[in-house]
């Protein structure tokens, strides 16, 4: 562990799903969780960062809800600075 800040990462994760949902048109996280079928708590919490894990599962739902593929997702908008050795 440490070649990355874990919960900078999960800050940038939750940013990034709320960011392309609202980009998608959908206003609601209520709304965009109940039509990928997840949780509508889990949602919120995604999008607020109070998580500390998501299933991939979920994160691939979430993924595919947003029209995108995984690396569609993880690139361009998705910054991550790599940590400098």
């Amino acid at each position: 562990m440490g070649h990355f800040d874990h919960d900078d990462f999960l800050v940038k994760l939750s940013k990034r799903i709320k960011t392309l949902r609202k980009g998608k048109g959908f206003k609601s996280a209520e709304l965009f969780a109940y039509d990928i079928e997840i949780s509508r708590v889990g949602m919120s919490n995604y999008e607020t960062g109070s998580f500390d894990d998501i299933r991939l599962g979920t994160l691939l739902k979430i993924i595919d809800g947003l029209e995108m593929t995984p690396t569609e997702f993880f690139s361009t908008g998705f910054e991550y600075p790599a940590k400098e050795h």
